[in-house]
């Protein structure tokens, strides 16, 4: 395993404005991530820094250490009251360096008290060490947990997400959440194609959703931007040839071709229906609406790979 780098930083503003997607608002506290998930959009952003995608992505961590007192003054302006702030869009605000530095839990302490809405998206178990401010927040704001679960089969979550903690252990999070009364999801991001893309594969991730408690959930399209293309790609090469060529001819700029993303997302939509979903429940944060389940069981699907790509 490589060394890690922690470099201690300041900011000059916790929250960041945000365009063109689902949330205005986002707060990272870390930049680069040692969960290593090779198809992560967020690796071309150590080139800010003069760094790679690659290898310094998952060992050259920046923290920003005094985040939790900016986050603070910029949640007393007023302009941004009642706004949904969205943590951890970027690299995951749980990653094992949080146990040290807890920026997350002061950051949390901060939403308390200024009772603000706040979603979370996090692959990691570390977050049940915050259930008692989750469940604080719950009760005079909107707070909602998304966790990322790619996939159910273990020899792909290795491959593909080496440094995460394994999903059966983030469903297991979850429901100690939901258990609690905090909303929680599950979101399958990305579908890798060829990889998870099939019906089977969809559905395991939503049937596992389901049994564990899930409020809500959905999934995405893979996206591939510049550098982080040429990393994955490698990561494709190195552990699926032969659906090497294939990716070619289906990414030939960051997304994937018309017709493949739309009969991806046909089997989405088939997916999220089957497992007794509602499509538009994704975004709901309200703990109220969700109270804890009656009772949830562990479930491991074995699925089937089938290949959507032609």
């Amino acid at each position: 395993m490589c060394k890690r780098n922690y470099v201690e930083i300041t900011c000059k503003s916790a929250i960041n404005r945000v365009q063109g997607m689902p949330f205005k608002w986002s707060l990272n506290p870390y930049r680069g991530c040692t969960h290593a998930c090779h198809y992560c959009y967020a690796r071309a952003t150590h080139s800010y820094f003069g760094l790679n995608a690659d290898e310094d992505f998952e060992t050259k961590i920046f923290v920003k250490k005094n985040l939790p007192e900016v986050l603070r003054k910029e949640l007393a302006k007023p302009a941004l009251a009642g706004e949904r702030i969205s943590i951890g869009t970027a690299t995951d605000p749980y990653q094992p360096i949080e146990g040290k530095y807890r920026l997350m839990r002061r950051a949390l302490e901060a939403m308390l008290d200024y009772r603000h809405p706040v979603s979370i998206v996090t692959k990691s178990t570390l977050v049940q060490r915050d259930l008692d401010l989750l469940v604080e927040i719950a009760k005079v704001s909107e707070v909602i947990v998304f966790f990322t679960v790619t996939t159910v089969d273990d020899d792909i979550w290795r491959a593909a997400e080496p440094g995460t903690p394994s999903p059966h252990k983030r469903l297991q999070a979850l429901q100690r959440l939901r258990e609690a009364g905090v909303p929680a999801s599950v979101f399958m991001a990305p579908v890798l194609p060829g990889i998870t893309d099939s019906v089977e594969s969809i559905e395991a991730v939503g049937h596992a959703a389901k049994a564990h408690g899930a409020v809500s959930f959905g999934a995405s399209p893979l996206r591939l931007a510049p550098m982080v293309k040429e990393h994955y790609f490698d990561f494709i090469r190195a552990n699926y040839p032969s659906l090497s060529r294939k990716y070619e001819l289906t990414y030939l700029g960051s997304n994937a071709n018309r017709d493949y993303l739309e009969r991806l997302n046909e089997r989405i939509a088939q997916a999220i229906e089957s497992t007794g979903f509602n499509r538009n429940s994704m975004s709901k944060l309200k703990a109220d609406r969700y109270p804890p389940p009656a009772h949830t069981a562990p479930v491991k699907p074995q699925v089937e790979q089938l290949l959507l790509m032609p």
